[in-house]
């Protein structure tokens, strides 16, 4: 097994689009810091951070004004407000522009990039076979088709692990570079009281979190190109499907069945931010769903490339 991973990992590397990839990902991350930078330069020399706060102070008590305000949402203002109060009586300035957590926090968006381009591969390490006759070769080997086809899974999987660590080095570089270390510190109200965020915790389960939509949007995306034998098709129904999931959701969430389809569950960073499309929800009803979806889409990729005639 250990062969046929190495093999696939070489043919992966060999492709210029998976290099293209990789520098793609690293753009994505210095720009946005480089654009971040200037802002914050240009910020500062504007006012001071006391005068940022104290101008947010003033526009979130007109917000509170406004007789229209729901109850949730009045809440969420006036902890604004204590909280950006409790900053300048303590000369506490925010982490949220100018520090390297504060930019990793940012770039944890670029998850979906990474997911992207690992779905790319997903989609067409095996439609690709078939396409270029190159499956035939493949099969000649003395391996079992099981064998061959896990290789490439694991394969997929490792590579979007590896996206995920350039995405989290390069991170953590630009922003130590452009940004340098935290000055001040990021704020919460917990249980009526204003206590410090533990970022770097908050970072990390975010991360965790986001592994949900990135492993069944990679096994989507590997079944449709399993079976399908088109990577463009694997790639265009998952990213659509990524995309329009929320609003698919939405639309079902009348409805009873809408708590047993996957995208339903996929965003697991639904239960740190708390915002629910579909109420009365918990993580291990959705880590089930889930669960019981990536083993149908196993069982479908693997019984459709076991029985494929590849003469055909």
């Amino acid at each position: 097994m250990l062969n046929l991973i190495q093999n696939e990992w070489m043919k992966l590397w060999h492709k210029k689009g998976t290099w293209a990839m990789v520098a793609l990902l690293i753009l994505f991350i210095i720009g946005p810091g480089i654009m971040l930078k200037y802002y914050e330069t240009k910020t500062t020399e504007d006012m001071t951070w006391q005068e940022s706060e104290q101008e947010a102070i003033n526009s979130y008590k007109d917000t509170l004004k406004d007789d229209n305000i729901s109850a949730e949402d009045k809440k969420h203002v006036e902890e604004k407000i204590a909280i950006s109060e409790y900053r300048l009586a303590n000369d506490v300035p925010s982490q949220e522009d100018g520090s390297v957590e504060s930019f990793m926090s940012f770039t944890g968006s670029m998850l979906t990039v990474v997911t992207l381009f690992t779905v790319i591969v997903a989609a067409s390490i095996v439609s690709s076979e078939f396409s270029t006759g190159t499956i035939k070769m493949l099969l000649t080997r003395p391996v079992s088709r099981a064998k061959i086809l896990t290789s490439k899974l694991l394969t997929t999987f490792i590579f979007g692990l590896f996206l995920f660590v350039v995405n989290v080095i390069v991170s953590a570089l630009v922003g130590l570079i452009l940004f340098g270390g935290a000055t001040g510190a990021e704020l919460e109200m917990v249980n009526g009281q204003v206590v410090e965020k533990a970022v770097w915790n908050d970072l990390a389960y975010h991360y965790l979190l986001s592994g949900g939509d990135f492993v069944m949007s990679i096994l989507f995306a590997f079944l449709v190109g399993s079976v399908f034998r088109s990577s463009s098709l694997a790639i265009g129904l998952t990213m659509f499907l990524s995309f329009t999931g929320g609003i698919i959701v939405m639309f079902l969430s009348r409805f009873e069945i809408v708590k047993y389809i996957w995208l339903t569950h996929s965003d697991l960073t639904q239960y740190e931010s708390g915002q629910f499309i579909v109420q009365d929800m918990t993580m291990p009803f959705s880590l089930t769903i889930l669960a019981i979806y990536a083993v149908l889409f196993l069982a479908i990729s693997y019984m459709s490339f076991m029985k494929r005639d590849v003469t055909a």
